[in-house]
């Protein structure tokens, strides 16, 4: 298993705050992350992984 498999929407989701957080202050970092994460809450691949996390299944994500 590679990140490659995993929820890439995400994954880019974290590189890009990544990149931008280092520059902001405490305040503005919290709620920047609060925006990113109900952002990557309203994928498709979210649902999934919560669906699969209830059923104690593997998801399998799609990048939507």
């Amino acid at each position: 298993r590679t990140l490659a498999d995993g929820p890439w929407f995400a994954h880019g989701m974290t590189k890009t705050m990544m990149n931008q957080e280092w520059a902001m202050g405490l305040e503005e970092l919290i709620e920047s992350e609060a925006q990113a994460q109900a952002i990557c809450m309203a994928t498709q691949d979210f649902r999934r992984a919560f669906e699969a996390f209830a059923a104690k299944a593997k998801p399998a994500f799609e990048g939507n």
